[in-house]
């Protein structure tokens, strides 16, 4: 039984008319602030250790989107969507996120525990695999522990940040929706040209980009395209386990 719950109806109606959109209406501007609601809210996603890697480049100037979309989109669809949206937001990963911490450390100097804190640099620094050689022999010495007691995976910092990054674009994506905004998720771009063109430094990675703006066409003559269904994605307690959801009346009357 579904929950009748005044936000999960609301967010209910978001993720399920979500859809990526195929073209845009052409030269019209997102009011400045329907651009900051989504911007906040956008801002308000979960990042790891709260190190907010990410940052985000609006490109509206008809002239940039003009440039990215001949220069550095791949194929006519994403060229013509990066030309005719009303913005394209170009998400960037921070590959060196250990220099961020001052600044974390700063904004939550007066609501955190002071032991967490004067942990951070030592523990994050451990865990974002910043550096080829540190990743791998941190790599062997977490896998060889791994035998005796718990251990964290310590990846490369690129998948480190293109997780987190990944889960602000899903924000955005979903705030421009409640916004009544089309939106299209889109990786296919040389991200040299783009880091070239937008001059952004060598620190960062730009793992997708996101058009938004104003639906072409009638979105009511679209079908969503088809999702596997619950039991083939979703597993009970152990992989391959099938799904075992039970909805009594007790629960019901609790999510309610």
């Amino acid at each position: 039984m579904a929950s009748t719950s005044s936000k999960a109806s609301v967010f209910r109606s978001i993720a399920r008319s979500r859809r990526s959109s195929r073209r845009f209406q052409p030269n019209r501007k997102i009011p400045d602030a329907i651009l900051g609601d989504i911007l906040e809210s956008t801002l308000r996603s979960p990042s790891s250790f709260n190190l907010q890697p990410s940052q985000i480049i609006l490109v509206q100037s008809n002239e940039m989107k003009q440039k990215l979309s001949k220069e550095a989109m791949l194929g006519p669809g994403n060229q013509f969507r990066t030309n005719d949206a009303s913005a394209l937001a170009v998400f960037l990963t921070d590959l060196e996120p250990t220099k961020r911490i001052n600044r974390i450390y700063e904004l939550e100097k007066n609501c955190r525990n002071p032991n967490y804190l004067n942990s951070l640099p030592m523990v994050s620094s451990f865990l974002i695999g910043e550096g080829h050689a540190a990743t791998m022999i941190k790599g062997v010495a977490t896998n060889f522990l791994s035998v005796v007691q718990p251990m964290p995976v310590v990846e490369p910092v690129q998948a480190w940040g293109y997780k987190n990054s990944s889960l602000l674009a899903q924000t955005f994506v979903y705030a421009a929706e409640s916004n009544d905004l089309a939106t299209c998720m889109m990786e296919g771009f040389d991200s040299r040209r783009v880091q070239e063109i937008l001059r952004i430094p060598d620190r960062y990675a730009v793992p997708l980009a996101v058009a938004i703006g104003y639906e072409y066409e009638d979105p009511e003559s679209f079908e969503h395209t088809p999702r596997l269904d619950v039991s083939e994605v979703v597993f009970s307690d152990t992989f391959g386990e099938p799904l075992r959801l039970e909805d009594d009346g007790e629960n019901a009357d609790e999510t309610a």
